[in-house]
């Protein structure tokens, strides 16, 4: 199979095609993909070009030699980011990371969280109002689930409403909240 037909396939499946056929397109492709990212990310970490390039180097080589054994349960990026991390860290044990890079780390480390805790709370305040937009019965059973953790038969015993009542309830709460979820979901995709 020629490389360009790799283009199209989702990094899973690259992922497949590697550890089930040792394909070595198929790796290059996902090489093509993540090595920029990698390495801006390692440089904006280290803020040094060459160690940057063996830390990713290093990622790729042992993605190579594990490929056999691959069974990453989560998405690619995120995975190979903090093999990134990883390898850093294990750079910064042997003494190999001058001295400012600490202060350089704890400043991006610190603002990454504040990022991930602001997208959080905005995510958190938009569930709040969509769950607050709810027919008020529908709310109140999709409170008493999620946020006291009631059993369907407990919710039902307390509402003096069937069980069946209670699944419709939240059945039809899940379904008004999942149509704007998923569209901010594949907008934060697209970004």
């Amino acid at each position: 199979m020629l490389q360009y037909s790799f283009i199209h396939f989702t990094d899973e499946r690259l992922l497949e095609l590697i550890r089930d056929n040792d394909d070595r397109e198929a790796f290059d492709e996902l090489y093509n993909r993540h090595w920029k990212f990698l390495f801006t990310a390692s440089f904006n970490m280290l803020r040094d070009r060459d160690e940057s390039l063996d830390i990713c180097q290093a990622v790729f080589l042992w993605l190579w030699e594990h490929r056999n054994d691959l069974n990453i349960k989560t998405n690619l990026r995120g995975y190979l980011y903090s093999s990134v991390k990883y390898k850093i860290a294990n750079f910064i044990r042997r003494g190999k990371i001058r001295e400012s890079f600490f202060d350089e780390l704890k400043q991006v480390d610190t603002e990454a969280f504040q990022e991930n805790e602001l997208e959080l709370k905005e995510l958190q305040i938009l569930i709040a109002q969509l769950v607050n937009d709810l027919p008020q019965k529908c709310k109140e059973v999709f409170q008493l689930s999620r946020n006291e953790n009631l059993t369907h038969k407990q919710i039902a015993d307390k509402l003096g409403i069937s069980e069946k009542t209670v699944d419709d309830h939240i059945l039809r709460a899940i379904k008004k909240l999942k149509t704007p979820l998923n569209r901010l979901a594949s907008i934060f995709l697209t970004l």
